[in-house]
């Protein structure tokens, strides 16, 4: 009944009206002025203004999957991302998907070829899916997959890495599928853009609702072909180190969320995913 309760809120949560934000004329005129990190690795803060006024910024991570991998980690003794960074030598970790009370993941996850929490899940909507095994060589070292397409199964059942979540706020086929609502919070959502680039983004400030970051990011001179979102609110944490530069960001503090009574300070997280170089991983 617990599992139940926890996913009807999450599910409310969605379900309200909404008021647009965040819709600003974009100017696409210009090149992204990408800060290389590594070979392969690049960031980008993009910053959203209501005429001169700073209102929320967009931080950006674009990994090439071909010189970094992924991997999922899961403990049900949960850790802040600042532990998780210490136990795993990561260079990047981003908070993973939805979970409940007891830390147990609401949707399917997959860590090094193990599956870990409920087999079927209908709230859950995509999966991100990395590091194919033996004899897949040839599918893409990091993808986002539709959980109501026909082969969905088949492709998870490919790979090593994987966390199933929801909601999709843009599939394949430019739709942005996320009911209006007038939740606002920070956001971890995933992408992946036509050439194999996936992507990890992070909103600064609360102030996005699925419904209307769906639609902006669908209007950014990304390529986005698909996004999906990942656990949001006070759970968005993405901590960035190569060499010199570090990057943090935790959502906690922000915001008035009602789910932020299922976690205690500071947050910690029973799943994250990590990224690697691949000439160490």
């Amino acid at each position: 009944m617990k599992f139940i309760n926890t996913l009807l809120i999450i599910f409310l949560l969605f379900s309200f009206p909404s008021s647009p934000r965040g819709q600003e004329k974009l100017n696409v005129a210009k090149p992204i002025p990408w800060q290389t990190l590594s070979s392969g690795l690049s960031l980008f803060r993009w910053e959203i203004r209501d005429q001169n006024t700073l209102v929320n910024t967009i931080a950006i991570i674009r990994i090439d999957p071909e010189l970094w991998a992924f991997r999922v980690f899961f403990n049900r003794q949960p850790k802040t991302i600042k532990e998780w960074q210490q136990s795993t030598g990561a260079t990047i970790l981003c908070n993973g998907g939805f979970y409940q009370e007891n830390f147990e993941p609401t949707g399917r996850i997959l860590v090094n070829g193990t599956f870990l929490g409920p087999f079927r899940n209908r709230y859950m909507k995509g999966m991100f899916l990395a590091e194919p095994k033996k004899g897949f060589e040839h599918l893409p070292k990091a993808t986002l997959i539709d959980l109501k397409d026909s082969n969905s199964e088949e492709k998870i059942s490919s790979y090593d890495q994987g966390i199933q979540s929801f909601p999709i706020l843009l599939d394949p086929k430019g739709q942005v599928r996320v009911n209006q609502s007038s939740f606002q919070a920070n956001r971890t959502v995933l992408a992946q853009d036509g050439v194999g680039n996936l992507f990890i983004l992070v909103t600064e400030k609360p102030l996005f609702t699925l419904y209307d970051l769906g639609h902006y990011l669908k209007g950014l001179p990304f390529g986005f072909q698909f996004i999906l979102n990942l656990d949001g609110g006070f759970r968005t944490q993405l901590l960035v180190q190569v060499k010199e530069f570090k990057y943090f960001f935790s959502g906690q503090g922000e915001g008035s969320e009602p789910s932020r009574i299922f976690f205690k300070e500071p947050v910690r997280l029973p799943s994250v995913i990590g990224i690697f170089p691949r000439s160490r991983h």
